[in-house]
């Protein structure tokens, strides 16, 4: 991951961050974890760790059965879950560690991760980098900022796959698609043939988190980007060819218009939708659920049917800069890296690319064939982080994002309404 720190033009953003910030701090100090009266030093007692997948159906048992047992190196420490929606995970930690408190360990998307390190709130992790070096593999990149390690990979869930169901494709006699066009002759077939979507997907705003994902496989896999690193270049060619294939998608009726993301994923997992966009995690709690007409032996999974590869959702392990015990959080941290860790939570997150090369389950991968298309798809997926733009890729892919979506609804020249949007941005950031 890339700072914007050389950026001086953007310097005034990071220092309105940073800003805020300090004021929570001064507004909640009496609820800071770095106490004077407590023992910054300690290595042993309770270990708070924050994840929003502890609350998950299915993956959240299974990564807190992997994880609970920790005890620290010297038999001391007690391990205690955070559980924070995912609706309100990023905003309510960011309130927490501005003001000095929050969680001891936590994982974080990579867009929160960025604001959070320019912000000061986490702790550089430079010494586990040094000592667990060649057993890390490149994913952890991600965790890099400022050229300092602050964190490391937790999980790289790739969206860069289309998933299908091989029991729909067989009875219409279809082939999987590899180009757009072959994509929304397969969507219509379905959904002509059959009377259910051929395809669904994320298309509104009050989903924003999600639909970046997504978004950006539209936008990668037709070449586009958001950014050159230096400037940004949100009405490029390639970035108006993705979004007018996108509006032409939901035009055709192949996919339903409302549905938000539980909605069509529960309906893929009963038959109900051919094709999603989707990732490994979500392909994993799919296939997992026995009550699912959708299961590992005839969910099928292939590359995006678009001329690059697409999206991943970076999430990041950290460790809170004010904790009381921040040895403690380190040498979990430690633990979630080595072979033990690494092993453990394997089994809760399925297809991903975790932090070392640690190979699924044989018995997983012999159940779920469809797993080794995630594996592969995220050696060449991509962050959404905005290059040149990482603390400021949210606001980018909002402005983005809410002319998508209004040009969905009321129509329009695509070309002009991404140009306006690249003029506005340009102001806003200069």
């Amino acid at each position: 991951m890339k700072s914007n720190h050389a950026h001086p033009s953007r310097r005034a953003r990071t220092l309105r961050i940073t800003g805020l910030v300090a004021a929570a701090t001064i507004a909640l100090a009496g609820c800071a974890a770095g106490d004077d009266s407590a023992d910054a030093g300690s290595a042993g007692g309770e270990l708070t760790f924050s994840n929003w997948q502890f609350l998950e159906d299915g993956k959240g048992p299974i990564i807190w059965d992997a994880v609970k047992g920790y005890t620290g190196p010297d038999d001391n420490v007690e391990l205690t879950k955070v559980e924070i929606p995912f609706a309100n995970y990023a905003d309510k930690l960011s309130t927490e560690l501005g003001a000095g408190g929050g969680p001891d360990v936590m994982v974080l998307q990579d867009s929160q991760f960025a604001s959070l390190v320019d912000a000061g709130v986490l702790e550089p992790l430079d010494d586990i980098a040094d000592e667990l070096g060649d057993t890390l593999n490149n994913t952890n990149e991600a965790g890099v900022f400022d050229g300092g390690q602050y964190g490391f990979n937790w999980e790289r869930p790739t969206y860069s796959t289309v998933i299908y169901n091989k029991d729909i494709f067989a009875e219409l006699g279809l082939e999987v698609p590899t180009t757009f066009d072959e994509f929304l002759t397969t969507a219509k077939t379905i959904k002509d043939e059959l009377g259910i979507s051929g395809w669904a997907g994320r298309h509104q705003t009050a989903e924003i988190d999600g639909w970046t994902l997504e978004m950006a496989n539209w936008i990668y896999g037709f070449g586009g980007e958001l950014s050159d690193g230096k400037k940004l270049t949100i009405d490029k060619a390639e970035n108006v060819e993705a979004v007018e294939a996108f509006l032409e998608t939901f035009a055709s009726g192949v996919a339903p218009i409302g549905d938000d993301a539980s909605t069509f994923r529960a309906k893929f997992g009963q038959g109900q939708v051919g094709m999603l966009f989707e990732n490994s995690g979500v392909a994993t709690t799919i296939t997992s659920n026995p009550d699912n007409a959708v299961n590992g032996q005839n969910m099928g999974a292939a590359p995006l049917p678009l001329a690059n590869p697409g999206s991943n959702s970076q999430l990041i392990i950290a460790v809170n800069a004010n904790s009381d015990n921040k040895e403690a959080a380190k040498d979990f941290v430690r633990w979630v890296l080595g072979e033990e860790g690494q092993t453990a939570i394997r089994a809760g997150l399925g297809a991903s690319a975790m932090a070392t090369d640690v190979e699924p389950d044989a018995a997983f991968l012999e159940a779920n064939p469809w797993a080794t298309q995630f594996l592969e798809a995220a050696k060449t997926s991509k962050s959404t982080l905005v290059d040149g733009f990482e603390t400021e890729s949210k606001v980018v892919w909002r402005e983005v994002l809410t002319a998508v979506e209004d040009l969905r609804v009321n129509g329009g020249d695509v070309k002009a309404k991404l140009a306006e949007v690249q003029e506005s941005l340009e102001a806003e950031l200069g």
